[in-house]
Formats: structure tokens, sequence, C-alpha cells
């Protein structure tokens, strides 16, 4: 800042000093009063030092006039090393100002004399020059009105060449110089064509149409190069041909070849063989066989074909057009519209998923194709949208498929829901390590849960290769996955319910009764199946492979409810089970019946073997129990099992009555009296028995075990039993009968019931206590009796 300061400061003084050896300038400042006892007026001329002395002495104190004495010798001193400085700094310009003032004092010194000389030079030149243009100026007038008559003589005979001019250039095909030359004529022969000119017109415009044809025919020949058709059009634009009538023949030639490309002949024949006989029948070139390996109907070999010959022709046709017609670009896209409009009718056609299994992989292939080629027809056509129209055939391609794909899946599961009739053996009995329902079963978990997510990695694969044409809908591709699968889900419970209450009506042969009561239990054990494993495990998939969805807002249902679905076949499982239990017992119920209401048991003889309805009814049981078996878990372990002595001690308990009434009944046949009080004593004794016995459980909860379905079976079939018993009257003979079929059945059902076997005892003393209460003499047969009549059926065999 110091140093800026100091060279303004040296900067002023040398203004001032130039500005007092030089002279102020008066008139470049307005004057401004200044005091003249001030140091402020000291460059002004009237500037008064004696004034200023005497006003500083009087104002000043010494100390100050000595500080002020000691300011002015510095300022003296300075200005006159500024002074000094100054002349010697400018002392060669002084010199060379001199030596210039004295050269130009000595050249203006002639040019006075020159100036003179020249002046009396133009005067004289101006002198001439006038005389000349005045001698000159009639002939000029007569000249220019020569050339003005020898101007038109050419050009009328040039109108009266111009026919003869223009056949020779016909002749030669030198089309643009004829052009050229009609095109100069054409004033001359539109203002006197109808006068002077009127043959020369009408031969001209004959030829020039005949050129026109010839320009005509040369834009439409596809043989001639592309440069010779282009300046055919613009030589037909220079004779006002209409453009738009070139465009609409250019695009009438062209656009039918490629729309017959797109078509198919016949319309029952899909893919490549149809598409062949389209090309051949208008007349394009054959197609090249696709490579082997490739199925000739799937959408990728279809949309190879589809764009082998037509995009390549199409390219052709559009730089043909823009080379010909480079300012109809609009026409060329609304033209462009119709054929990619056909076209995307053909992919559509050619990308619908076959029948059968639908392959992602063919279809990945042939959407990298359409993204290839409508790349390249967008390029071609950048004003026909072709992205948007890409993007919707493809999203209706893959939403077809998907569905498609479902729809096959669902297919499958149905068709596996199929329970072969076991094979016989020599001796005509099915044979027991058989296991149809079991084979049955495992085929249609391993469709449903493996062909799942087999097709899931399908649609993910799809969703990564195809990842650019699903950018715009991902979210709704994800949410159309999950609603597939909710809508398997959904028809698969609704089919399940159809196939349960099919069976349920059918009244056909035995073994196809027992094939579809089989089904009902598999469709149970399914629906267990799909809720605890198939559904948790399809919903871990989709959630690693399928991030995103909610397409339709946070708001909407989700596309896929898995607890929705765990709800549905939890309850269709437990139905299912329960439809099995209900018609296996009714199946065994009905048989009880009949064995019950078809006897008179007033007359029934005395008993001397077990019926044969026992022995039926423990056939249907074993039969139920193989099949529960080969498809449901044993279960919890056998509660409450009885050991061989407890058991004989309830049979003796059971029987012990019996026996007794039976001595009395033998010392007293005379005394009936005596006999009726020991009945009714007896009686009593049983129903007092039975308030502290304890209860039967008959309708418990039903679990997926063995246990637990054939306790509930054989818990209804002996509660039918009894019920049965208790609508009819017996006589002594048939009471003892149903004593001697209740302890046959007794130790064989025990062996069938594995977690309450006391069940079994309790059901069938209720069935002999009925038949007590209903018969006329219950006298029952004594134990030895009993154990002889159940040893000798033993004896004869199941």
């Amino acid at each position: 800042m110091a140093g800026t300061e100091e060279m303004d400061e040296k900067a002023k003084r040398m203004r001032a000093l130039l500005s007092s050896f030089y002279g102020e300038d008066a008139g470049s400042q307005p004057p401004t009063p200044v005091r003249r006892d001030t140091l402020q007026g000291i460059n002004m001329p009237d500037f008064d030092s004696d004034r200023y002395i005497q006003s500083l002495l009087r104002r000043t104190p010494l100390e100050g006039l000595l500080q002020k004495h000691v300011e002015m010798a510095a300022e003296i001193k300075n200005l006159d090393s500024d002074m000094q400085m100054l002349v010697y700094e400018n002392y060669n310009k002084f010199i060379s100002a001199t030596d210039t003032i004295r050269r130009m004092k000595e050249n203006v010194a002639g040019i006075e004399s020159n100036m003179d000389q020249l002046l009396e030079t133009v005067t004289a030149v101006r002198a001439k020059s006038d005389g000349i243009n005045s001698s000159l100026c009639e002939r000029r007038e007569r000249i220019e009105e020569l050339n003005g008559t020898r101007s038109l003589l050419r050009k009328i005979q040039f109108i009266f060449d111009l026919p003869k001019r223009l056949r020779a250039f016909l002749k030669s095909q030198e089309y643009a110089k004829a052009v050229k030359s009609y095109m100069g004529a054409l004033p001359i022969l539109k203002a006197y064509g109808n006068t002077s000119f009127a043959a020369c017109r009408e031969e001209s415009e004959q030829i020039i149409d005949t050129i026109a044809q010839k320009l005509q025919a040369q834009v439409a020949d596809n043989s001639i190069a592309l440069e010779t058709r282009a300046e055919a059009v613009k030589l037909l634009q220079q004779l006002e041909y209409p453009v738009g009538r070139m465009v609409e023949s250019y695009i009438a030639t062209h656009w039918p070849r490629l729309m017959a490309a797109l078509q198919v002949v016949e319309p029952e024949t899909p893919g490549l063989v149809g598409r062949l006989q389209g090309w051949l029948k208008f007349g394009t070139k054959k197609l090249e066989e696709t490579n082997e390996g490739i199925d000739p109907t799937s959408p990728r070999a279809s949309m190879e074909v589809l764009n082998k010959d037509f995009i390549a022709d199409l390219t052709q046709t559009a730089v043909t057009y823009r080379a010909l017609f480079p300012e109809e670009e609009k026409r060329l896209t609304e033209a462009a519209l119709k054929l990619f409009n056909e076209y995307f009718v053909n992919v559509q056609k050619s990308l619908q998923p076959k029948t059968g299994n639908p392959s992602i992989v063919e279809l990945t292939a042939a959407l990298n194709i359409l993204s290839q080629d409508t790349g390249i027809l967008s390029k071609l056509v950048p004003d026909a949208g072709l992205p948007e129209m890409t993007e919707k055939a493809v999203e209706r391609a893959i939403q077809q498929h998907v569905v498609a794909m479902f729809s096959d899946l669902y297919t499958r599961i149905i068709g596996s829901l199929v329970i072969e009739e076991p094979t016989l053996t020599k001796e005509g009995e099915e044979a027991r390590n058989q296991k149809p329902l079991r084979a049955a079963l495992d085929n249609a978990k391993r469709v449903i849960l493996f062909d799942s997510v087999e097709l899931l990695r399908d649609l993910r694969d799809l969703l990564e290769k195809c990842g650019g044409l699903l950018q715009a809908w991902r979210d709704s591709y994800i949410d159309l996955v999950q609603a597939g699968f909710q809508d398997l889900f959904t028809k698969l419970n609704d089919h399940f319910i159809q196939l349960s209450s099919s069976s349920q009506d059918q009244v056909i042969a035995s073994k196809s009764q027992t094939a579809s009561q089989g089904l009902v239990l598999m469709l149970a054990l399914l629906s267990v199946y799909i809720q605890q494993t198939a559904v948790p495990k399809i919903t871990e998939v989709i959630g690693a492979s399928f991030v995103g969805g909610g397409a339709m807002g946070f708001e909407a249902r989700p596309a896929f409810v898995p607890s929705e679905v765990c709800r549905i076949f939890f309850a269709s499982g437990e139905k299912f089970l329960h439809e099995y239990i209900d018609t296996q017992a009714r199946k065994v119920s009905i048989l009880i019946r009949k064995s019950v209401e078809t006897p008179n048991w007033l007359k029934y003889k005395e008993p001397r073997d077990v019926r044969m309805f026992a022995d039926l009814l423990l056939q249907e049981v074993s039969r139920v129990q193989l099949e529960v078996e080969h498809v449901l878990d044993q279960g919890s372990n056998r509660s409450h099992r009885r050991t061989d002595s407890a058991g004989s001690g309830g049979s003796s308990r059971s029987n012990a009555p019996s026996m007794r009434d039976s001595a009395s009944m033998r010392e007293s046949g005379n005394h009936r009296t005596s006999f009726t009080a020991r009945a009714r004593s007896r009686l009593l004794e049983r129903d007092v028995a039975k308030l502290f016995k304890q209860k039967v459980e008959l309708f418990t909860k039903i679990e997926f075990t063995q246990a637990s379905v054939m306790s509930t079976i054989i818990k209804m079939c002996l509660k039918t039993f009894q019920e049965c018993v208790r609508l009819q009257t017996f006589n002594r003979s048939g009471y003892n009968q149903i004593q001697v079929d209740a302890l046959y059945l007794r130790d064989n059902l025990r062996e069938k019931v594995f977690d309450n076997e006391t069940v079994v005892d309790s059901l069938l003393d209720e069935v002999c206590s009925a038949a007590a209460d209903r018969c006329i003499d219950p006298v029952p047969l004594e134990a030895a009796i009993l154990d002889r009549l159940i040893e000798a059926k033993k004896a004869k065999g199941f």
C-alpha cells in the first residue's frame, strides 16, 4: 500500500510539472472558487504569495512555522530533482522531435507546386471526356437497341429450336439437360404460348411428357442406381410433377410385398410351415431350412423365419425411400405404422406358447431376436414408436407364457392325482407289498414342490436374461408370478374339493370305490403337505428370487398371500380326512346294519359259529388299515395297553355274571319267579357299574396318524353296531350270537387300535349290554362255550 501511494504522489507531481511547463487548459476544468490565502490556490494565476505568508504567520505558531519550513524545503528539493529527472528522461525525445519538425518544414515546401500541376491535368482530362461523351451519345443508344433486338432473336430462335433440342436430349437420355432447357423456355411459352409459339409449346409439352414417363420408370426400376433414381425424382419435381403421387406409387409397389411376407396363408398351420407357404405363394424367395435341433414351431424358429428377409427387405426399401423422397418422412412413418401393426400381430402369433410345456429358453431367444430386430427397425423409422409397441408385445407374450406355464403345472399336478390299481397275484389276491397310494402320493408331492421350484427358476432366468425388456414393468412381472401361484393353489383346492365330492357320489365297483376313497385320503395328505412344506418353500424361493412387486400400490392386496393359502389347505385337509373316515365308516356300517337287520332274532337258533359278517367287517377294517399304513405315520405309542393277564381278567369280569346266571338257571329251571328277580338284580348292578365306568370319547380330535384314523373308524363302526342292536328284539339264542360275534371282534380289533385298546372293550361291552337290554331271556353263554366257539373259528382261519 505504501508503494502504491508513493507512485500516485509521484504521478501527481509529474502532471503538475508538465502542466506548469506546457500551460494548463483553462477550458478543460470548470473554475472552482479557491481562497487566495491558502495553499490550494498556489497554482492559480492570481495567487498572492505575500498575503499567503502573512496569513500563515498570523495563524500558525512558531513550531508550526518551523515544521512548515522543513516541509517546504523538502518539497523544493523534490521539485528540483523531479525537474532534472524529467529533463534527463525526455532529452532524446526532445532531440527527435526537433529533427522531425525540421524535415516536415523541408517537405511541405514542394507540395504546393505539385498540387497546382495535378489540378491542371485533371481539368484537361475532364474536358476531353465530356467531348467524347457528347459525340458518342447517339451511337450508344443505337447499339443498345440493336443488342436488345439480337437477344430477343436469340430467344425466339431458342424457342423455335426447343422441340428439336428436346428430342435430341430424349434420344441421348440426357434428361437433366432437357428439363433445364424446357424450364428455361417455360416463362416465354406461358406468356406467348397461345399465339406465335402454340405449335412449339404443344410439341415441347409432348416431349416433356415422354421424358416424365421415362423418369417415372427410372424411379420405379430397382435395377437402376439409387443416385440416378434420386436425380429422376428431382427432375420430376422441377417439372412440377406431384411428389405425393410418386410416394403413393412407391408405397403401392413395395408395401404389398412386405405385407405378404408377414401373412400366414394357412391359419391352422402355425410357425415355420405356414410362413414358408406364405412366402412361396407371394413369389418371395424360398427360405433356408432352420438349424437342426430347433423345433420349427418354437417361438425362436418362428421369429427367425419372420425376421429373416423381412427386415432386410424393409431396410432396403426405407433407405431407398429416403434417398428418393427426403422430405416425405411423415408419409414413410404412416405407411410403416400399418406395416408394423401387422408385424406385431404375427409376432404375437409366433410368441404364443405352444401346447405342452412352454420353453423359457425358446421364449428368451425369441425375445432377444425381437429386441435386436426392432432396434434396427426403430433406427430405421424413429418416429413410429417401435419401442412402445415392442414393450407391449413382450409384455403380452411373457404374460401368455407365464399363464401357460402355470396352466401346464396345474395340468401336471392334476394328472399326478391318479392311483393305479394294484395287480393281482395268481390266487386272485392283491399283492400286499404293492403301495399304489404311496407311489401316487409321492409322485404328486414331487410334482407340486419340485416342478413349482423349477418353474420359479425358469421365470427367474427369464427375468435375468430379459431384464432390459422387463425393466419398465418388472414389478408387474413379479406380481404376475406371485398371482400365478395364488391362482394355482386356489384352483388346486377347488379341484381337490370337486374330486372329493365326485368320489363321495360314485356308486361303482368295489375296487374303483376303494381307489376313489384312497384318493380322498391322498387329497387330505396333499393338502397338509402343501400347507406345511410346499407353500413355505415356494414363499422362500419367491422372496429370494423375486424381490419387488407391489405394482398396484401399498394399499392393494398382495398378489400372493401364503397365510391365506395355508389356511385354505389346512381346512381342506381336515375336511378331506373327515370325509375319508366317514366314507370308510359308512361302508362298514352298512355291512353291520344289514347283518343286524336281516335275521329274525326272535326265532334265532343256538349259535354254533361266528357269523360271516364279522369276517367281512374285519376284512374291510384290514383293508383300510393297509391303506392307511402306506401313507400315514403310526403316531403316538399305545396308551392304556392291557397285558394278557389284564385282558383275561377283564374278560372273566365281563363273563362272570353270565357264568353264574347260567348255573343258577340250570338249578332252578322251573322257578321262573326266582330267575326274574335275579335277572333284575343283575341288570341293576350293571347299570350302577356303568355310572362309574370311564366314558368312551367318541368324537375326539382327528390327527393325521394311523392310530387316530383307525381308532375313529372303529369307534364309529362299533357305535353303529350298538345302535343297530338297540333297535332289535332278541331271544336267548340271538343274544348269545351277539356275544359270540362281539368276543370274536374284540380280540381282532384290539390289534388295530394303537392308542387305546380299552375303547374296543368298552364299545363291545355296550353292544352286549344293548343286546341284553333288548333280549326277552338275557341268559349269557358260559365262558367255556364262548372260548370253544372262538377257538374253533380261529382254527378255520380268518
